[in-house]
């Protein structure tokens, strides 16, 4: 439902295919195009990455092992491998706001850096320009050390987009993106989770 909801904003997504035994991830694997990454899908596994739970693998045999490991946890996904700064974007429901964007730095250190902005929802370009300036590592997405600068309109479209999912999906009480890869050609995203309010 989610990826739905983010490709309906034109936010985009990494390819990815769900297996549920090792012939099909072995194929999937080969159809993306290596080196894929494979994740568990298991409500048991909340945080992937803490748990092992994450495998980039540069080759079929190394594909095959992983997804061995993962299917005793569930399922396996699958997914084209992405790279560029990692970013985070997120929605939360603030008691006194309401619905607000949240956008930082990402990937497993988001909590460690904590570098973070917010507006209410929906918000503008301009409200997207000032997010990113207001972020301790916007320099990252200016290219340091031999890296071009990231696709900037992809990023703000992205943040902009993201804004206008409360006016479609309006029981939602947290929403992470991240990481959100952005490069100097595109953004994509390759882990969301949401949380939706019980009625």
């Amino acid at each position: 439902m989610l990826d739905v909801a983010l490709q309906s904003l034109n936010i985009p997504i990494a390819k990815f295919e769900v297996a549920t035994n090792l012939k099909q991830a072995e194929r999937f694997a080969k159809r993306l195009g290596f080196p894929v990454v494979l994740k568990a899908v298991s409500a048991k596994v909340v945080h992937k990455t803490e748990a092992g739970g994450v495998v980039i693998a540069r080759d079929a045999a190394e594909a095959r092992s992983a997804a061995a490991r993962l299917l005793k946890l569930g399922k396996v996904l699958v997914q084209e491998h992405s790279s560029g700064v990692e970013m985070f974007l997120g929605i939360k429901r603030d008691p006194s706001f309401g619905h607000v964007l949240l956008a930082g730095v990402g990937g497993i250190f988001v909590e460690v850096y904590k570098d973070v902005s917010f507006r209410v929802c929906p918000i503008s370009r301009k409200d997207a320009e000032s997010m990113l300036a207001e972020l301790k590592g916007s320099r990252l997405l200016e290219g340091v050390r031999g890296q071009k600068p990231v696709n900037r309109k992809a990023l703000l479209d992205s943040m902009v987009e993201l804004s206008k999912l409360p006016d479609k999906m309006p029981d939602i009480e947290e929403l992470d993106v991240n990481p959100l890869f952005a490069n100097d050609k595109e953004v994509l995203a390759v882990d969301a989770r949401i949380v939706l309010s019980r009625k």
